[in-house]
């Protein structure tokens, strides 16, 4: 399964638990995803780690999937061909796996719900934030009642000694894995005088190389240094640093302070720390939900193997413009 979907649908999920509330009635719109696929929604579709998906949950996310598909093929103006080859497969393919991986996503969360004893505590706010593909009033409360439960288990999972709380040890392996770096930094911009932000960096440099307390000293000279982000946990291949700093920062040890590294905005000198485990704590949370969606444990039934995206999404597509939706 592809993460990309699973981070996507996560990100619904997240969505859904600021927006939740009570859905509009669909007035039978329903009917258009079964139409479009020649299946009885409430059908047993396929089994995610023992439970039951009925054809409803995948039809939704196949026509969310087959959507923005076609919608980043129209804002390309490129010809739309589900029979073009990708890594895989074809893109009728792709967008199956994409659909399966968010329905996976959806059902490990009820799973962990399940088994954490989480209960999901819906509150009738604004309408729902998952867009309107013609599902049923029940059908999208069920949906929303996951985004819930993604919070629950979030919470759980930051509570301290809960059984989903994760160990220290866990996440610093995660952290060392990940090539996670915590680390401080000292910049002097490069202006419009680089020989001048240079000579500034070499100043700072020398009263670090001359300091017997090299970590306080580099705490004080950061108070008048123009990057005041502070301490920073970051992975490779981090936008919010350039690489060079990345690379020298990967080769420092702990309590290590770097050379002078010169990029485009100016002149730093870096100090790795301790590795900060508590930064993690979202990123290996969204590794482990994510690891557990990948890896589920997948039964499909021949209705699911027949299944043409291509063919349902003309028929899903055409069905929505004649209904006026």
């Amino acid at each position: 399964m592809n993460i990309r979907a699973i981070a996507l649908a996560l990100l619904l999920c997240l969505c859904l638990t600021a927006c939740g509330g009570e859905p509009e009635e669909s007035g039978g719109q329903m009917s258009l995803l079964e139409t479009a696929a020649g299946l009885d929604g409430t059908e047993h579709l396929l089994t995610i780690d023992n439970r039951e998906i009925p054809a409803w949950r995948y039809l939704y996310w196949l026509a969310y999937t087959c959507d923005q598909i076609a919608q980043s093929y129209t804002e390309s103006e490129v010809t739309l061909d589900w029979a073009a080859p990708v890594s895989g497969g074809t893109l009728a393919d792709y967008a199956k796996d994409q659909a399966l991986a968010d329905t996976a996503l959806y059902a490990t969360v009820e799973n962990w719900a399940e088994k954490y004893g989480c209960v999901a505590e819906m509150e009738a706010q604004t309408p729902a934030a998952l867009p309107d593909l013609g599902l049923g009033q029940e059908q999208m409360q069920e949906l929303e009642q996951v985004g819930w439960l993604y919070t629950e288990l979030y919470q759980l999972y930051h509570t301290a000694d809960s059984a989903l709380a994760p160990a220290a040890e866990d996440l610093r392996t995660y952290g060392q894995e990940q090539g996670a770096i915590t680390l401080n930094r000292i910049l002097v911009p490069m202006g419009e005088d680089r020989e001048s932000a240079s000579q500034r960096a070499a100043e700072l440099f020398s009263q670090l190389n001359s300091a017997e307390d090299q970590t306080a000293k580099f705490s004080e000279l950061t108070a008048g240094s123009a990057d005041t982000l502070g301490p920073r946990t970051v992975l490779p291949g981090d936008d919010s640093l350039d690489a060079s700093l990345l690379e020298a920062a990967a080769a420092l040890e702990e309590g290590q302070c770097s050379g002078i590294v010169e990029s485009e905005e100016g002149f730093s000198i870096l100090l790795r720390l301790p590795l900060d485990t508590a930064a993690l704590m979202d990123r290996y949370f969204e590794s482990l939900l994510a690891s557990a969606a990948e890896n589920s444990v997948v039964t499909t039934t021949q209705a699911y193997t027949d299944l043409d995206p291509a063919a349902f999404y003309d028929a899903w597509r055409q069905g929505r413009q004649g209904s006026g939706t």
